[in-house]
């Protein structure tokens, strides 16, 4: 287990040619970059292949899985289900004395005579943990029939491969790391209060993180780099020429930083709903808080603007807008991210202009009224509105939380920031961070501060560990699958669309009508599911004209589904535009 400190900073990469050659014409510069491109990758692959071989375990001692690892199981696995700690260096490009504990999940290949390799997953984040979810795949995988037309090919996945996970350093497995308190931060509502004080109590809060966080003599190795090192240390343990790989959201960049630091041992990419990977954690972010505005104009705030009356709202769609633009300071923050629905939409209008009257000064005054009030002549619509109301005004006036609250786990949510700024560079001074805040409060309704606190912690920090690789690697590798919902607001379609610009290879199944996040294994839509799987199984993927291609998503999930329902027949994937190089965002 790693304790010591004196942690490497971020240099140690592969050297760069470079140096005053000179060339004839333009034709002899693009073939001297290239032999340089070339020359520089084998460098790194060679130099990536030792750093590994001088610290690959020489036997993994399996045994049986912590629950904390993979929670409650039903034994239909057996034996197959099987876990691991290794003893990795703390820095793989400089090893030394220092080591690491990293636990490892796997599911052993039903049919061993027939295996082929192992399926490495990893569940995104980041900062989360696979072991459930992969544990969970590998029964469903195991039930399914092999004849079944739209799940077949999973069942040939359980008998053919091993799914591995190799638990990111921080989680519980791999050196857990407890640095957050999970309590409220003690700042005020931070898009209502942009003041100086509550400025600098964001910045102590940074401050905070960073000093608890950075106290942990591994926090400077939770990192993309260091779990890529890991994966691959793995990989060689078990004695697989490739190592194919299936992730999940944040999952996306770690296959492509993979398969850039290992491109002789990459197999097949399955990256579901992957995080915009060709730019950093920043545009992500935004993305995401774009997409969500997005999705809040079409899908809430549309049909409100579209019948203010339907809803018993006074004034044109302008008026309404600018009511929900104007939400007064308490509303924003009791309500601005619980706006999910048109009928809830309204009835945080309704009550907000209540606020600072009489019966709106307790919850039994609101409640009352509420109870006395007909909001609309649509006594469907009135329902749910006086339903959401009653809701919103207990939550109006509800205690101050005063147990800790995580967004994925106290190891995850450390995990979270702890790779997040330990990746790449945070650059942005305090007086573009507070610039851009002040624009985002009145372009984004749910807005809480949350990213602007996590941006100031990362600018806080000791600066990136990680030594990103050369992305443009991954060009040279087979044609790798993407997994998109077209309306997934946690990874949205416009970071896909950057990703497949970007790279050649890149082909995306696009999911149209779905906002799900993280596709595979969890619809009922056959034409996504056989063709995910068939593409882990033999690396084959739909014969067409376009590099994107979409299925028609089908409602429900698969557990909705009852034991013996007929499947409906399997449509394949149908070819659609490529889309071009997305236009320039004010997030870059």
């Amino acid at each position: 287990m790693a304790g010591a400190t004196g942690a490497a900073s971020g240099g140690g990469g592969p050297a760069r040619t470079a140096g005053g050659i000179r060339h004839g014409g333009r034709g002899g510069h693009a073939m001297m970059r290239r032999r340089i491109a070339a020359t520089t990758v084998a460098l790194a692959a060679a130099l990536a292949a030792r750093q590994a071989a001088a610290s690959t375990p020489h036997d993994i001692a399996w045994g049986t899985c912590p629950e904390a690892w993979v929670g409650t199981h039903t034994g239909l696995l057996g034996n197959r289900l099987q876990c691991a700690t290794l003893g990795m260096p703390l820095d793989h490009a400089a090893p030394d004395h220092r080591r690491i504990d990293v636990g490892v999940v796997r599911i052993r290949a039903a049919v061993p005579a027939a295996r082929e390799g192992a399926i490495f997953f990893n569940k995104g984040g980041p900062g989360a943990h696979p072991g459930r979810l992969m544990r969970s795949m590998g029964e469903g995988w195991t039930r399914t029939d092999a004849g079944d037309p739209q799940d077949g090919d999973k069942r040939r996945l359980a008998e053919r491969f091993d799914l591995v996970a190799v638990i990111p350093r921080g989680l519980v497995g791999s050196h857990p790391i407890l640095c957050l308190t999970g309590m409220p931060p003690r700042y005020p509502f931070l898009p209502t209060h942009l003041d100086d004080d509550t400025w600098q109590l964001v910045r102590d809060e940074a401050q905070g993180i960073v000093g608890a966080c950075g106290a942990h003599a591994t926090a400077r190795f939770v990192n993309t780099e260091q779990h890529v090192h890991d994966m691959e240390a793995v990989r060689r343990t078990l004695g697989d020429e490739r190592l194919h790989f299936y992730g999940i959201s944040y999952g996306g960049a770690v296959g492509a930083w993979y398969a850039s630091m290992y491109p002789t041992h990459t197999g097949r990419l399955l990256l579901d709903s992957s995080m915009d990977f060709t730019h950093d954690y920043r545009v992500a972010l935004r993305l995401a808080m774009a997409a969500r505005q997005a999705a809040f104009n079409r899908d809430v705030a549309g049909p409100v603007l579209r019948a203010p009356a339907h809803y018993g709202l006074d004034g044109d769609a302008a008026a309404v807008s600018a009511r929900i633009t104007g939400l007064p300071d308490a509303a924003r923050e009791a309500w601005g991210h619980q706006l999910d629905t048109s009928a809830r939409l309204a009835a945080a209008l309704h009550l907000a202009t209540w606020l600072g009257t009489d019966s709106a000064g307790t919850l039994a005054a609101m409640r009352r009224r509420i109870r006395q009030s007909t909001f609309t002549t649509d006594a469907v619509v009135d329902r749910q509105i006086r339903w959401h109301a009653d809701d919103l005004a207990r939550g109006f006036f509800a205690t101050p939380p005063t147990e800790p609250s995580f967004v994925i786990s106290p190891d995850g949510d450390a995990v979270r920031i702890l790779t997040s700024c330990n990746d790449a560079p945070w650059t942005r001074t305090e007086a573009e961070m507070r610039e851009s805040l002040a624009r985002d409060v009145a372009r984004f309704v749910d807005i809480t501060g949350d990213e602007t606190l996590e941006e100031l912690t990362c600018s806080r920090w000791a600066g990136p560990s990680a030594r990103a690789p050369d992305l443009s690697v991954l060009e040279r590798a087979a044609p790798f699958l993407l997994i998109q919902s077209e309306n997934d607001t946690n990874t949205p379609l416009v970071g896909g669309q950057f990703i497949v610009a970007r790279f050649p290879n890149a082909r995306m199944l696009l999911v149209r009508d779905s906002n799900v996040h993280g596709v595979f294994n969890f619809t009922n839509t056959g034409c996504v599911e056989r063709t995910a799987a068939r593409y882990l199984l033999t690396g084959s993927l739909p014969a067409s004209t376009s590099r994107v291609f979409a299925c028609d998503a089908v409602a429900g999930a698969p557990a909705d589904q009852l034991p013996g329902t007929p499947r409906p027949p399997v449509p394949e994937p149908q070819p659609v535009d490529p889309p071009a190089t997305p236009a320039a965002h004010d997030e870059f």
